[in-house]
């Protein structure tokens, strides 16, 4: 899922992270729909223009942050006891 719109996004993300570093870029397919100041205005935009269909809205930053949470922080460890 999100392959054509990841491909997209990496296609323009050295322009992106020259003319707007840390906004959120929208995009559906390989349409470009635009870059917004937080990802909720970038949602908003998208279910706007596609209506509540999967389209991408990826943060314009040089490097993804990965979040690790252990089981433990989640209180999973004893989820199926």
């Amino acid at each position: 899922m999100f392959e054509q719109e990841n491909k997209a996004f990496e296609e323009r993300k050295v322009e992106l992270l020259k003319l707007c570093p840390g906004k959120y870029a929208v995009f559906k397919g390989s349409e470009f729909v635009g870059t917004f100041d937080t990802a909720q205005t970038g949602y908003a935009a998208g279910i706007e223009k596609f209506g509540n269909v999967p389209f991408l809205v990826a943060h314009v930053v040089e490097h993804k942050r990965v979040a690790q949470m252990p089981a433990l922080y989640l209180g999973l460890i004893h989820a199926c006891s």
